[in-house]
């Protein structure tokens, strides 16, 4: 028999760079795709790659991706999200489907199926409307009928944006480039308060780091008006520092 192949020491942070890749928008560069592809199959082979070189590949490619990824979330939330529950109900046996039909009547949304999403610890002891409103394999049917209809409609949107609302697209991808030129300004601010003040460099730079791994395709990340408080958090908490 042959003996089992070691498990990369990394091999779950690797599945997160894959994930990234396999994320990227159909507009993204072909040739940059390649390059992040060929790295994570070069990481793949070196189970002696370091930790610091993969998570700096996942956020190199999340950040060289982000206009592009939040302009085609976008376009997915105005075009996508009607064609997803058409593409669900196509792939619903009639009995699961009328049921559900009945559910979005009732004020139901397609939104609670798969909700990882807890904002409370009431919401978390509490079943979800979808949870409460379908038997096991209904609900295992509509959620398998979710993943088909969503890969439906991502083709449908890939379509979009490469073809009829390229322009549409492409206006997204500068204003989402535009913003984060604007964040990345903010995170230079604090990379510069960083080195004020010894008491809270560490904090700082900690907090930098934390901001640029947002970038990730895996990450939630901060927003431009949060980066501007923050920003302004600091310079008030240096502030005797800054004009010493």
């Amino acid at each position: 028999m042959n003996a089992p192949t070691a498990r990369h020491p990394y091999a779950y942070t690797l599945e997160l760079l894959m994930l990234a890749i396999n994320r990227l928008p159909p507009t993204f560069s072909e040739e940059r795709r390649k390059e992040y592809q060929k790295s994570f199959e070069l990481f793949l082979k070196q189970p002696n790659v370091s930790y610091e070189d993969i998570r700096r590949t996942i956020a190199e490619i999340g950040k060289e991706s982000w206009p592009y990824r939040k302009a085609y979330e976008e376009m997915y939330a105005r075009y996508g999200r009607a064609s997803e529950e058409s593409f669900l109900f196509e792939h619903l046996d009639q009995g699961v489907r009328d049921k559900y039909a009945q559910f979005l009547r009732e004020g139901g949304k397609i939104n609670y199926i798969g909700s990882v999403s807890v904002r409370s610890e009431e919401d978390m002891m509490r079943a979800s409307p979808f949870e409460r409103y379908f038997a096991p394999e209904e609900k295992f049917a509509i959620e398998q009928a979710l993943l088909v209809a969503r890969d439906s409609a991502r083709l449908e949107i890939n379509g979009l944006v490469t073809g009829k609302k390229t322009e549409e697209y492409d206006q997204l991808v500068r204003s989402y480039a535009a913003k984060q030129r604007q964040m990345e300004e903010k995170i230079d601010e604090m990379r510069h308060l960083a080195g004020v003040s010894k008491k809270w460099e560490s904090e700082i730079s900690d907090r930098i780091r934390t901001l640029e791994e947002g970038w990730s395709v895996v990450e939630k990340g901060a927003d431009l008006p949060e980066l501007e408080r923050e920003t302004e958090y600091w310079k008030g908490t240096l502030g005797s520092f800054l004009h010493a």
